[in-house]
């Protein structure tokens, strides 16, 4: 009889603990993947940021470049090196043929006349 009173003692005991283990096990995964989505959600905003400041990177050199070459021009016309920036005036038209012909090139008339 002794033994059957620590059997149900034991079973009344080892019964809950473990329910409450396994509950504890569910909200865990639930906690865990969670996290895990979390994470994921921020590893995309990354990602574009990533891909945002490549693009304004890619710009920003361009307009580098493009600011240089101009300073480069500037540059050799203070220097005295003969190179001039065109005016209207100094263009070249070109109209195309068809066929395989060359290309024509003309000034106007009036610009030639003038020295």
């Amino acid at each position: 009889m002794i033994r059957k009173s620590r059997c149900n003692i034991l079973v009344f005991l080892v019964k809950p603990f473990l329910v409450m283990v396994i509950i504890a096990g569910i909200f865990g995964l639930v906690y865990l993947r969670s996290g895990f989505l979390q994470l994921e959600y921020s590893l995309s905003d990354l990602e574009k940021k990533k891909i945002q400041c490549l693009r304004e990177r890619k710009m920003l050199l361009a307009e580098r470049t493009s600011l240089l070459s101009f300073a480069k021009l500037e540059g050799s016309r203070q220097a005295g090196d003969g190179f001039i920036l065109p005016d209207r005036i100094q263009v070249i038209h070109m109209s195309k043929q068809k066929g395989v012909q060359p290309y024509r090139t003309s000034l106007e008339r009036k610009y030639l006349a003038e020295p």
